[in-house]
């Protein structure tokens, strides 16, 4: 049975990742956290193996919700 080709775009690396989620919350997201949210029980963040690199769904990064840390003060 021959395999589903997908499009590259719909894939994104670490850094991208990082990047578009940093935009979006309007605060600095580290690549590792991606690597993180694809790990998680819930809801994990879809991964693809592209050689040696994991690229991460655009469509799941798109619908993730980061809330923001509660500072004691």
């Amino acid at each position: 049975m021959p395999r589903k080709i997908q499009a590259l775009a719909d894939w994104l690396s670490a850094h991208d990742s990082a990047q578009l989620l940093s935009l979006k919350h309007e605060r600095p997201i580290d690549p590792k956290y991606i690597r993180r949210l694809s790990k998680r029980k819930r809801n994990p963040i879809r991964i693809q193996e592209m050689s040696n690199r994991l690229l991460y769904n655009r469509e799941d990064l798109e619908q993730v919700v980061i809330k923001k840390k509660s500072s004691p003060e």
